[in-house]
């Protein structure tokens, strides 16, 4: 560690080379930001320059923000990347928050970098379903890289995905596997450099939960990990698994209280919960066929049989708990080809309570119809937990 710090120190104060632009107002950034944050006082802002800028690394040389300054680069200079003239002027505004807080978790090095929200203020802005421009977002940058200084690979290389990353935000109160970057209208771009991975998360603007309080979670997997964090039902608090052993970064988004809107947030998740009402389709021949092969599961399943040509996925295989209000929740990672959360419910997947009893809780194919599909099943047990497995068609 302090072979990689003298080094960045070194590059930082280097008198043959000078610092871009682009360091130069980061580091300021950092300066302005500690200086707002001092408890001793405000401290006056000025322009400083370059070798002033420089020289305050050096005097505040135990601060990890600034080290971080040097070291990645800035949401600007990743929205920069990205073609995004708009968002790079957002992540420069006083609005942008920078955050550079690093943790290290299952040998990676993950860094909240900063965020930004507001109206209009990406050059890409999507359609909702209803053809409604979607101009109000929530921007926030991470970078991820391995804790041994091994360069990730890069977006075109055949190793990428293979380490993935689940990197959503989630609400203080609202349980993570119900509330993440999948239902906030989210998305993200991504793109390697200098071996450090930089992702830019885009969603509905969520400033609108400020109040409550806001995290930032980077974990292992393409989806959220029950395993990964805590959630405390009385006080809405979530946590790090300490005994995880993969990645479960958790950061608090530093946002403005002020910024909540209770009765927005409350229209939000309203929708959230409320279902689109689904126009009537015509099912293609495809899908008749795969809902046949599922049904025909689905009976032997519950007769205690599973069909010939289906075969159970063992790393799917776990046993789940009940939350105590007639739920279990269940996750699986199949790495580049996938994998699934969500929630049994008890009631209804086993009505008779009859241990042994089996259910098929979901399944999904894709063009390949039958022989793509995966189904996932769950059994009861004599101690109220439930056996869930994934199945897929033999190839």
């Amino acid at each position: 560690m302090k072979k990689e710090f003298d080094r960045i120190l070194k590059q930082a104060l280097s008198p043959t080379e000078e610092p871009d632009t682009w360091l130069n107002r980061n580091i300021l950034y950092q300066a302005e930001e500690m200086a707002n944050m001092a408890k001793t006082g405000k401290k006056k802002k000025g322009r400083f320059s370059v070798a002033v800028a420089a020289a305050a690394v050096t005097l505040v040389i135990g601060s990890a923000a600034v080290v971080a300054a040097a070291r990645y680069l800035t949401p600007g200079q990743i929205a920069e990347r990205n073609k995004d003239q708009k968002l790079v002027e957002a992540f420069q505004g006083e609005d942008a928050v920078l955050v550079n807080e690093t943790q290290e978790y299952g040998g990676f090095r993950v860094t909240l970098l900063g965020a930004v929200s507001g109206k209009n203020i990406s050059e890409y802005l999507a359609e909702d379903h209803k053809g409604q421009v979607e101009d109000d977002r929530f921007y926030a940058a991470v970078a991820i890289e391995r804790a041994d200084g091994t360069p990730m690979p890069d977006t075109g290389e055949e190793a990428y995905g293979e380490e993935a990353f689940y990197v959503s935000p989630y609400i203080k109160g609202l349980e993570p596997w119900n509330y993440g970057i999948m239902n906030m209208g989210g998305g993200y771009s991504e793109f390697v450099q200098d071996g450090i991975q930089y992702r830019l998360l885009d969603m509905e603007n969520i400033d609108i939960f400020a109040d409550r309080g806001l995290y930032i979670g980077v974990s292992s997997g393409t989806f959220y990990d029950n395993e990964a964090y805590f959630f405390d039902k009385e006080t809405g608090v979530i946590t790090r698994n300490e005994t995880y052993e993969k990645v479960n970064a958790l950061f608090d988004l530093p946002l403005d209280p002020a910024k909540g809107d209770p009765q927005a947030a409350e229209a939000f998740l309203k929708s959230m919960e409320e279902e689109e009402p689904t126009p009537p389709m015509e099912m293609s021949e495809q899908d008749m066929e795969v809902e046949a092969w599922v049904e025909g599961f689905k009976t032997e399943l519950m007769e205690g049989r599973i069909k010939e040509d289906a075969e159970r996925i063992e790393s799917t295989v776990q046993i789940c708990k009940s939350n105590g209000d007639g739920t279990a929740d269940y996750s699986y990672d199949l790495g580049d080809k996938g994998g699934g959360s969500g929630v049994i419910f008890l009631d209804e997947s086993f009505p008779d309570q009859k241990p042994g009893s089996a259910a098929v809780t979901g399944y999904s194919f894709d063009e390949e119809g039958v022989a793509s599909l995966r189904i996932e099943t769950a059994v009861l047990n004599e101690d109220g937990t439930v056996t869930f497995a994934v199945y897929r068609v033999k190839r």
